[in-house]
């Protein structure tokens, strides 16, 4: 009877050891290789999120971290100081590092583009219907994300309408702030991308008042990768390959991919129904971006972000298409 209890002691034992073994092996003795991509979890990134919940990066050999951060700033913060393989931002943080001196690449855009997926949104304050008239009424607070592409359009925006600095208060605040902001009445208006430029206008109903123009700036969202993938770019083209089938799957199943971003973001059903069609989601290099990027540099020498003397790059330099080229050559249209 002793040695048969010690018996179950040995094995049990054993079978401890086996799944502590199993539970802390690194990813790559899965066969897989561990690839780190930063962030936001915004629905802009819907086919990273597709392909990681659909296992189409695994199919291509790779284990996917997902590392979160509050803005796409911060991703691409974060992969400059080493800590990512790869980076998700907006372009006007690519502009900002790269005249900043840093050096990257830009392989691909996650979105072909957007629709006024940043505006302004306001108090609606009955006959002031234009964005001319709401504010040139009175000096106006509005709230804005700083270092981004909201804070690129808040000034193209005001620029256009002829507002001078005394005309407004500029406010720097975190998106997931403004919404409530803009209801309490503490400003008067946001100037922020989606879903929270949504959420304002659904929680404040016709007491809301959205300005738009897309012909000034929507924007775009693009992969950072480090210079080193320029000779080899084995991994990277992994990952645009599961991404592009992330793509066609969201293309054909697009409300099954919505309840894959819902999970993500945490957003209700309503939300991201409300927000979709500002996405085309596509993997893809366009003109737009190269426009952007030089308009960006030109915005940040006119506002002291960088001095004057700061030279304008080739901003071509940074983009590179090789990998995508080989994948989808259609969806290179620099």
């Amino acid at each position: 009877m002793q040695n048969k209890n010690i018996w179950i002691v040995i094995g049990i034992i054993i079978i401890f050891i086996i799944t502590a073994l199993f539970m802390f092996q690194k990813p790559e003795q899965t066969g897989l290789q561990h690839v780190t991509v930063g962030i936001q979890t915004g629905p802009a990134n819907a086919l990273v999120m597709v392909a990681k919940d659909k296992g189409f990066f695994e199919k291509q050999g790779l284990n996917v971290e997902l590392k979160e951060f509050a803005a796409g700033k911060d991703a691409l913060i974060a992969f400059l100081g080493g800590s990512l393989d790869f980076s998700i931002s907006g372009d006007v943080p690519v502009t900002l590092s790269t005249l900043a001196g840093n050096k990257f690449v830009v392989p691909a855009q996650v979105v072909g583009k957007t629709k006024n997926e940043v505006r302004v949104v306001a108090r609606n304050e009955n006959t002031l219907d234009t964005a001319d008239k709401f504010f040139k009424a009175k000096k106006r607070k509005l709230s804005t994300s700083i270092g981004g592409g909201p804070e690129f359009f808040t000034y193209e925006f005001l620029n256009k309408l002829g507002i001078t600095k005394d005309q407004v208060e500029i406010i720097a605040q975190k998106p997931g702030d403004m919404p409530a902001a803009l209801i309490s009445g503490s400003v008067d208006a946001i100037a922020i991308f989606d879903p929270f430029a949504f959420i304002a206008e659904k929680q404040l109903g016709d007491k809301a008042i959205t300005f738009t123009d897309e012909s000034l700036y929507s924007e775009l969202y693009v992969i950072e990768a480090k210079e080193s993938v320029k000779q080899d770019f084995t991994t990277l083209e992994k990952l645009l390959n599961g991404l592009i089938e992330a793509e066609k799957f969201t293309k054909d199943n697009p409300e099954e991919a919505k309840i894959i971003v819902i999970k993500y973001t945490k957003l209700d059903k309503e939300t991201i129904d409300g927000i979709w069609n500002s996405f085309d989601f596509r993997i893809a290099l366009t003109p737009q971006l190269l426009e952007y990027l030089n308009r960006e540099a030109q915005w940040a020498i006119d506002t002291a972000k960088v001095t004057k003397e700061t030279v304008i790059p080739n901003f071509r330099d940074i983009i590179f298409d090789i990998p995508l080229k080989k994948i989808s050559p259609s969806a290179v249209e620099i």
